[in-house]
């Protein structure tokens, strides 16, 4: 049987393997916790000059990011207004009826996924070494061997990190909507309005735990960020002590699991090898 991979401890794999971007990219609180974020009056997104300034930066080196990664960092919130769009966010953005982009005649924009995106790509940036090491560590749990009868630590344990240990043959997004569909988290996609009047927009507790059924296998995580209006943003976690009577419910609606489980991971089938910077790193699923 194949041995688990260590712990990573090179932060810079991050900024080679976009397999790692992708399953660490919802870690926005990451942001938080490594520093102080300022952003736009809308409290949804920053500029290039600010995502400078939050990384300790210059701006050019924030565009070379940009021009190397452009079609990841759309994916993941970068956009640029022009016209229309961008009158319409100057009048959203108006501090005491003053306009704070006179004279721009189009504007960059980074949602919170974008720039932590950006953190995970600048390798010339102390700030964004740490929010890499903060990555990491919180995902940790996914890759290192767990002793039995040892519990996960909730704050650990997102819906994608048990998908990927119980559930891989399931689609990511199958999987979402299974949960979404038989009442464990609350689906809230599309239900608020972006600067521009469209319902594009997830509710403030898209993705928390429902009353009942939701509430007996999922929980709020401790440390989840809390916007400047009190309410706790992002998705919920499995209860540490649940996770064996979930991945059974799941299984008798329908759902394949993986077809060797060991309820803790301590046995993860290997998937995928990628080299990076000299490190041989393993992709896990499975038990």
């Amino acid at each position: 049987m194949a041995s688990i991979a260590p712990p990573i401890s090179n932060e810079l794999v991050l900024t080679e393997s976009r397999t790692m971007r992708a399953q660490t990219i919802e870690r926005t609180d990451a942001l938080d916790k490594v520093k102080a974020l300022s952003v736009l009056p809308n409290s949804l997104h920053v500029t290039t000059d600010m995502a400078a300034s939050y990384y300790e930066v210059g701006v050019d080196t924030v565009k070379s990011v940009i021009l190397r990664n452009r079609k990841e960092l759309t994916s993941n919130g970068m956009k640029v207004l022009r016209g229309t769009e961008l009158r319409a966010f100057k009048a959203e953005t108006e501090v005491h009826g003053e306009p704070l982009f006179v004279g721009v005649n189009s504007l960059r924009l980074f949602s919170r996924r974008a720039l932590l995106n950006v953190g995970q790509l600048l390798t010339e940036s102390d700030v964004a070494r740490r929010v890499r090491e903060y990555l990491l560590n919180a995902e940790q749990v996914v890759r290192q061997e767990v002793q039995p009868g040892q519990a996960i630590p909730a704050r650990h344990m997102t819906p994608t990190a048990f998908r990927q240990i119980y559930f891989s043959d399931v689609a990511e997004n199958a999987f979402w909507e299974h949960l979404y569909t038989h009442g464990y988290l609350l689906d809230q996609r599309n239900q608020r309005r972006d600067t521009f009047g469209n319902l594009t927009k997830d509710g403030y507790r898209h993705g928390h735990p429902r009353a009942g059924t939701g509430d007996r296998f999922f929980m709020l995580p401790e440390d989840m960020w809390v916007d400047p209006n009190g309410r706790p943003r992002g998705r919920a976690v499995v209860r540490p002590d649940r996770a064996k009577e979930l991945v059974e419910q799941l299984i008798s609606e329908g759902l394949r699991a993986n077809p060797s489980i060991s309820w803790f991971p301590s046995r993860l089938a290997l998937t995928s090898i990628e080299v990076v910077d000299g490190h041989q790193i393993e992709f896990r699923r499975g038990a």
